[in-house]
């Protein structure tokens, strides 16, 4: 059921007892400490930009932190690798990218595709009542010189919403299908998780 929900939608709901019991105070405890030390990712260059790896890049304002014990601890769980495996049918996914990213009032992620290893992204809001992504799950088998040359001069096309859900993960097909958030336009600040999967398989 997970592995056709996957492959038909390219999004799928983590079930909550797949996260340890207070796992998820434990993670927002953390991110109120690494707040103060996350760094500004601001990558003012326009337009799209297509990498080697098949991922895509693309202009946006947030501050990021790789986070601490207690993210590692989610990011390294096996009972998580083993959903995404068994949703992605891929059984040696390995957590290879993870982090924090903090949005204050304007900031903003255009158009993009995750790292090209990615077989499967994570994602959850820390804050309760975070903003949709934006998501066009109908470009997802495109190349990336298609969806750089259709998206080029578009950074929030017109798509689909996609709920960030809080303390609670969905897994989507990020590498492949291009989403986006839109500049954030409440007073305050919005903490998103986000986990990519790799098969680092030989």
């Amino acid at each position: 059921m997970l592995r056709s929900t996957w492959l038909a939608e390219g999004r799928v709901e983590v079930p909550p007892e797949t996260v340890e019991p207070g796992l998820w105070e434990e993670i927002a405890e953390e991110a109120e400490r690494c707040e103060p030390h996350a760094v500004v990712r601001h990558n003012q260059r326009p337009g799209l930009l297509a990498m080697r790896d098949g991922s895509i890049t693309s202009p946006q304002r947030c501050r990021v932190h790789p986070g601490g014990k207690a993210l590692n601890a989610l990011a390294r769980s096996r009972t998580l690798a083993d959903f995404a495996g068994e949703v992605t049918g891929r059984r040696n996914l390995t957590a290879i990218r993870f982090g924090l990213k903090y949005y204050a009032p304007g900031d903003y992620m255009h158009v993009h595709r995750d790292d090209g290893k990615c077989e499967i992204t994570l994602s959850t809001g820390l804050t309760p009542g975070l903003g949709p992504m934006g998501w066009l799950p109908r470009l997802r088998h495109l190349s990336t010189r298609e969806v750089t040359d259709r998206l080029a001069d578009t950074p929030y096309p017109e798509g689909e919403l996609f709920p960030i859900r809080y303390r609670e993960l969905t897994a989507f097909d990020g590498g492949r299908i291009p989403h986006w958030r839109t500049p954030l336009d409440t007073r305050s600040r919005e903490v998103l998780l986000t986990i990519c999967y790799a098969d680092l398989t030989p």
